[in-house]
């Protein structure tokens, strides 16, 4: 059988992933400069009800298909791969289309009396019949996942943001002077021709693929009957759909109830709409930059921990947890410490109209190490099928997030800042809780040395020469644009180097990967 390793499988999404956002920020870049700060809060107010809806059709039957597909393809159970790709298909479509219609028949209401911002009607009118689209799209995004080629995902991410971008600047350049209310339907209408082209090419993969099936897995073991396979999907997706949304409709809060707290901490509405706008649209894609590579970690080690669990290879498994933390820390290391260090300068260049980004860019990347890493181990205990833990602890999460934002954020002093630091304490809590268990579960060992002191040494002394070199190329009157690339280039060169004279082993990983050798 043709071998797709868990860490070549994350390399291949990240570098899509990394071409995907690259687009992408440079696109919400130019995005922000064209809607303004009120615009993006408008866009950010409507977008939560779609992200909802998503997590609410696809989260937990995406990562269950992903890891039921993982373990019947490591006992060579083929025709149950197509059962359960056939009984998931039926749940999200049903699913999708009464999430879909429910949505648009009463897209006046949620724009009016949920949302209270009747200007994000026509966006939420356009990306409620998207949902169907999406849902599908999710199947096949979870049967790819689970039999660990991620190749149809980067290639079809990277098509359709490249379609969402070139048709929304084209309109754009076609109804200048519009509405702000019509301009951010502009931009949600290029997320929904994006998607509908990322399906398509999942079509066209999906062909392909079943042509690999039919050549290297067998078809060995009992048959699952369908009843038993949808039975047994809502038992293990429910609780990873609970979670999930918890954490989505945390974003619709946001969207509903910050604005309003900002009110009461003594803010007019149009500046609390563009306060909630340099939050949600730029400093939060700006601070999580590294979550390009930590998503494709744990979009990777879920079926690879599941499929070794299932053959109980426990010495793999702790080998791919240590694996997706080490690689965690050494990707978000040297992101935290730049954006510590010259966070006012970077957001300056990237939202010149929007003062304020770099203060609250430079609080979210101090605690945004326990996010990148609650993330990765909650993938991976949904890959040992402990769905239970995980949502017990997200409720937890959510608590301390919903009193961050109802008693911190009225506060003048502290407004937008007290949020922050609420949901970094629930980041922080429930990661330990996560990791605990997560160490009970698998006899996991914590590598202090390779996951947190070599690559923070290396991070500290990359900071320090960045700051340096920065400050003194803008000294003597080198454009700011130059000066930042090639300090930040420069600074990323040399934490690579410092990790490999280290011996990190993390680097040499790649370093043999790059090169085909492993």
């Amino acid at each position: 059988m043709r071998n797709r390793s868990f860490v070549r499988g994350a390399f291949i999404l990240t570098i899509a992933n990394v071409v995907d956002r690259g687009i992408g920020f440079v696109f919400r870049i130019i995005l922000s400069n064209l809607l303004g700060s009120e615009g993006i809060g408008i866009y950010q107010i409507a977008l939560p009800i779609y992200f909802v809806s998503i997590t609410f059709i696809t989260s937990g039957i995406t990562a269950v298909t992903s890891r039921f597909i993982s373990e019947e393809r490591a006992k060579g159970n083929k025709k149950n791969i197509f059962s359960i790709m056939e009984v998931s298909f039926f749940i999200v479509i049903v699913m999708g289309l009464l999430i879909s219609g429910l949505i648009f028949f009463n897209a006046k209401y949620i724009a009016n009396n949920l949302l209270h911002e009747p200007r994000a009607y026509i966006s939420i009118l356009i990306f409620s019949p998207v949902l169907i689209i999406v849902s599908s799209s999710s199947i096949f995004k979870g049967f790819f996942q689970g039999l660990i080629n991620m190749v149809p995902a980067s290639i079809s991410e990277i098509v359709e943001q490249i379609v969402r971008v070139s048709l929304t600047l084209y309109l754009f350049s076609l109804f200048t002077g519009i509405r702000l209310e019509y301009a951010v339907a502009i931009a949600v209408f290029g997320i929904a021709i994006g998607e509908v082209t990322s399906f398509l090419m999942y079509i066209f993969f999906y062909r392909y693929e079943i042509h690999y099936l039919d050549r290297e897995i067998p078809d060995n073991g009992n048959r699952w009957n369908k009843l038993s396979i949808a039975n047994t999907i809502f038992r293990a997706s429910f609780p990873i759909t609970f979670s999930r949304m918890i954490v989505n409709i945390l974003d619709l809060f946001e969207s509903l109830i910050i604005p309003s707290r900002l009110i009461i901490s003594g803010l007019t509405h149009k500046q609390a709409i563009s306060e909630y706008g340099k939050l949600s649209g730029m400093a939060y894609p700006l601070a999580y930059m590294p979550a390009v590579i930590t998503m494709s970690l744990s979009v990777t080690v879920l079926p690879a921990v599941s499929e070794a669990a299932s053959l109980n290879k426990w010495d793999a498994v702790r080998l791919r947890i240590n694996q997706a933390i080490g690689y965690t820390t050494m990707v978000a290391f040297p992101a935290i410490i730049l954006f510590l260090t010259i966070p006012d300068q970077i957001a300056s260049l990237l939202y010149p109209g929007s003062p304020g980004v770099g203060a609250l860019v430079k609080v979210i990347a101090g605690g945004s190490i326990f996010a990148y890493l609650e993330s990765i181990v909650t993938s991976i205990l949904n890959g040992l099928g402990k769905q239970n833990i995980v949502l017990k602890n997200s409720i937890i999460w959510t608590v301390i997030s919903i009193i961050a934002m109802y008693v911190l954020i009225p506060l003048s002093g502290l407004r937008l800042f007290g949020y922050v630091y609420g949901f970094i304490f629930a980041d922080t809590f429930v990661f330990i809780l996560n990791m605990r268990e997560l160490i009970k579960i698998t006899g996991l060992t914590i590598d202090y040395i390779n996951w947190l002191i070599k690559p923070l040494i290396s991070a500290v002394t990359m900071g320090i020469v960045v700051m340096i070199m920065y400050f003194n190329l803008s000294a003597v009157g080198l454009n700011q644009w130059i000066s930042m690339l090639f300090t930040v280039f420069i600074g990323l060169v040399l934490y690579l180097a410092i990790n490999y004279i280290i011996k990190l082993p993390y680097v040499e990983e790649l370093k043999k990967m790059i090169l085909l050798k492993n």
